[in-house]
């Protein structure tokens, strides 16, 4: 009989593999649990990698771009950061000797592929011919058991697809962030710069964002409202351009009474949610609880890990019949905060979701396993109690709700009052207490009825400029523009705060990030094109269709990166004197805190010595003015004065412990302990 390796993705998910499909025994190598049994196909051993233990490297050559010569290298050898991958190196390495035949374990999608293949291929001597693919969405025992028995083939078009993903990205991210950093290097300076094949068009979004806001000019405009008995209509005209017309519309109305010339009700459905799909479940958390979409797929991986949820990294919104409906809300309603709401769904004479529209052909939409929670952390409670009601809530009959209309007419001029009220609430029990409606309730009035004015009021407004992205909106318009994938746009986004390209929560382009589109886009602009990264998006799907060659996709991409550099790597000078510049505003902008409160026209900053930091005047030394800063954590101004003292406010990031705000001022009444 054979002896089969299964690499699992992880140490955790390599143990329960093993727990789900046999009695096994356990050996360490290296450091490294194994797990090893004896089943019907022969010995079977299971081996957990780390995520990717390989990855990609340049061969060989100086610091020059562009460059396409990579090879494929254990992890630890190319990061020293990396070097708790090497015993997982070894000991794959070691069990891949025993070995005739392999199983990829790791997650069913072009990352897992990539994870498994490679270290199949690279560690163990492993041909193609010689794997199997385990495929579950689920880390339950019986959706482990039923991968194990029911093996496909080996993906090889999935996974081509995936190197073929990887291979991309190592070329744009590192062409294009060396081209960067040899501008800057030409001044004599060093800063480290990335941008890459998604994280470039992204930054133009926001960007393009940033220009808009700068240059938009303000339009002012009117509104004319009609009080009565505690109720508000607003004139049907909406927004007034000219004042001399809401003045005149004001002056007709004075002194008159209203008539109720028009009720109009209108009684509508609600549907249910479609179920939540990995997007659709960060933008959800971020806005009921404020938690960033990074963190949110972080906290559902892990969920994931522990069996309490389905394979979170789905554009899945549908839920189909196999995932087993009655199995999973029986167990829900053995959890006692989830008994009843299970149990109404359980009453219903149909039992089925409502579906999205949008499809995964590897995984499900996001929902619960039914498997009871031991412990988890605040916010992996929160996470998880936000999928199960979800999923509840996609089997509920739609709410009914009521629209009212209430039209007055004042000296031949209409003004209306508009309310909504919920009647039957349905879904809405079952995902409370995450349903936000409005509800404005309009008292009872009779069509004809007469109603006495409280008062006119003209409210002076004017246009506001296009709002900024948040980290969760972002995430969305990358989806929408086909920017990264499900798995990658937070860390996209992350990237581009780590990279001080853009900064606050609602989201600002630094000097910086505006340096680096601006000479991109004189000089490369191709580079940013969001259809151009769609393009290559699309052909990796035709890789995995079997419709294109990861050869033929790659000849494209050094194509066009070799063309597109050329002009780049001419302009360097002038290109690294703009980033130069930018480099350094961005700098002393996060150092500014504020204005000195001891002389005229000083600026608090922070200023490093050898001996630590503190806040000081710009006019020093005629301004002695100074502050104590915390000693340990990253600093950044909050652009916001203490209401006690009238001080700057900083934020503190800490390696290790709660990040905290402060006052500078160490006697303020504020101050928290450092």
């Amino acid at each position: 009989m054979p002896t089969t390796l299964l690499v699992a993705e992880k140490p955790k998910v390599a143990s329960k593999i093993a727990q789900a499909i046999g009695n096994y025994s356990v050996e360490e190598n290296y450091g490294v649990k194994n797990y090893r049994l004896d089943t019907d196909r022969g010995e079977v051993i299971i081996a957990p990698a780390v995520g990717h233990i390989f990855t990609l490297e340049q061969q060989e050559g100086d610091w020059e771009y562009p460059v396409f010569d990579i090879e494929w290298v254990p992890a630890h050898e190319s990061d020293d950061s990396a070097d708790y991958i090497k015993k997982y190196v070894n000991n794959m390495k070691k069990m891949g000797e025993e070995a005739d035949q392999f199983i990829n374990g790791c997650d069913f999608d072009l990352e897992g592929s990539v994870i498994g293949a490679t270290a199949i291929k690279y560690a163990c001597n492993g041909s193609e011919d010689r794997i199997k693919r385990m495929k579950f969405s689920t880390l339950t025992p019986d959706d482990l058991q039923a991968a194990f028995d029911d093996l496909e083939t080996f993906d090889k078009h999935q996974t081509e697809a995936g190197l073929t993903r990887h291979i991309l990205d190592w070329y744009y991210g590192i062409n294009l962030s060396r081209a960067l950093m040899l501008a800057v290097k030409s001044q004599d300076r060093y800063q480290s710069l990335s941008t890459g094949r998604v994280q470039g068009p992204a930054l133009k979004l926001l960007a393009d964002r940033e220009r808009e806001i700068q240059a938009f000019e303000p339009e002012d405009y009117w509104e004319l409202y009609l009080q009565l008995h505690g109720l508000e209509a607003q004139h049907v005209e909406g927004k007034f351009w000219e004042e001399d017309e809401v003045d005149a519309v004001k002056e007709t109305c004075k002194g008159e009474d209203a008539v109720v010339s028009d009720i109009d009700r209108h009684t509508y459905k609600h549907n249910p949610p479609a179920p939540f799909n990995l997007t659709d479940l960060q933008k959800e958390a971020y806005s009921q609880f404020n938690i960033d979409p990074k963190q949110t797929q972080q906290i559902a991986q892990s969920l994931y890990e522990d069996s309490l949820i389905s394979y979170p990294r789905t554009s899945s919104q549908k839920l189909p019949k196999k995932i087993g409906y009655m199995s999973i809300l029986g167990k829900l309603k053995q959890q006692q905060k989830y008994q009843d709401k299970a149990q109404t769904v359980l009453d219903k004479d149909s039992i089925y979701p409502r579906q999205g529209k949008k499809e995964d052909d590897a995984h499900p939409a996001i929902h619960p396993t039914g498997m009871a929670p031991k412990k988890l952390s605040k916010r992996e409670q929160k996470i998880y109690d936000l999928i199960v009601k979800r999923f509840l809530a996609t089997f509920g009959d739609p709410a009914k709700r009521e629209s009212l209309t209430l039209t007055f007419e004042v000296a031949e001029e209409q003004f209306e009052a508009k309310g909504k009220r919920t009647l039957v609430k349905n879904w809405y029990d079952l995902y409370d207490p995450y349903v936000h409606t409005k509800e404005i309730e309009l008292p009872s009035v009779d069509e004809g009825q007469q109603v006495e004015v409280d008062d006119l009021v003209k409210e002076d407004k004017e246009t506001q400029p296009p709002k900024r992205y948040t980290k969760s909106s972002l995430v969305t318009e990358l989806e929408k523009n086909g920017l990264g994938t499900k798995a990658t746009r937070a860390q996209v986004v992350d990237s581009l705060y780590n990279r001080k390209y853009i900064t606050d929560s609602s989201i600002q382009v630094t000097d910086l990030g505006m340096a680096v589109i601006e000479s991109l886009e004189q000089y490369c602009p191709d580079i940013l094109s969001p259809e151009l990264t769609r393009e290559f998006e699309q052909a990796m799907d035709a890789i995995r269709d079997g419709d294109e060659t990861r050869e033929e996709v790659l000849k494209r991409a050094r194509e066009t990166l070799t063309d597109t550099l050329e002009n780049f790597k001419d302009k360097e000078d002038e290109i690294g004197e703009e980033l130069i510049e930018a480099v350094d505003e961005t700098k002393r902008k996060e150092r500014q805190l504020g204005p000195c409160e001891s002389c005229e026209d000083g600026t608090l900053r922070i200023i490093k010595t050898k001996s630590g930091r503190f806040v000081g005047c710009s006019n020093y030394p005629d301004c002695e003015n100074s502050y104590p800063l915390p000693k340990q954590g990253s600093i950044k101004s909050l652009d916001e004065m203490c209401d006690e003292c009238g001080r700057p406010r900083i934020y503190v990031k800490r390696n290790s412990g709660n990040n905290y705000s402060m006052c500078i001022y160490p006697d303020c009444a504020t101050k928290d302990d450092w």
